[in-house]
């Protein structure tokens, strides 16, 4: 006999009707020390943890985008820069991506369902969901539609935007929609 055993007589579990050396869980009356009428809430909770566990949406990550040979959804332009792109990524596996995030902003196809929305950081240094930045249109820079915004964070955008104005994402969707 190994010494390391589970004892459950020793751990005072009784054998009852399983006899001895069966192995149940809290199902049968000779199983447990679980009183009959908390049984089923045992039960209840551990059917519970597991659906549980299993039903929740992960949320979506942005996907990679093939500069040169990817398409923007709504202008249908070949996304060559990173620079302004977008996307929304759905918990499905689909994407929606855009070369300006403009495109995005103004595309009421991107607002519809349960995606994720994302940006490159100004530049193409890295994708971030759109609640996480804010958006300005620096003199001088250009984006792919002619949009002109960019994500950065929010002194970069206070600094950069003429008007001093960091905008977040539901300012500059307004904003775009009034101005096309």
């Amino acid at each position: 006999m190994n010494p390391l055993a589970y004892n459950a007589r020793a751990a005072g579990a009784s054998v009852g009707a399983a006899g001895p050396g069966a192995t149940c869980l809290i199902v049968g009356p000779g199983c447990t020390n679980v009183p009959p009428m908390i049984r089923p809430a045992v039960l209840a909770a551990a059917a519970l943890v597991f659906l549980a566990s299993g039903c929740g949406q992960s949320v979506p990550g942005p996907h990679a985008v093939e500069l040169g040979r990817s398409t923007c959804a709504k202008c249908r332009s070949v996304i060559a820069t990173l620079d302004a792109a977008a996307q929304v990524a759905y918990a499905d596996g689909r994407a929606r991506l855009y070369d300006d995030l403009g495109c995005m902003a103004t595309d009421p196809a991107a607002w519809r369902g349960a995606g994720e929305l994302y940006v490159q950081m100004a530049g193409g240094k890295g994708w971030v969901r759109v609640e996480d930045v804010t958006f300005a249109s620096p003199a001088g820079m250009t984006s792919p539609q002619g949009y002109n915004y960019f994500a950065y964070p929010e002194e970069e955008s206070r600094r950069l935007a003429p008007d001093h104005w960091a905008r977040g994402w539901n300012d500059l969707v307004t904003e775009l929609a009034r101005k096309r």
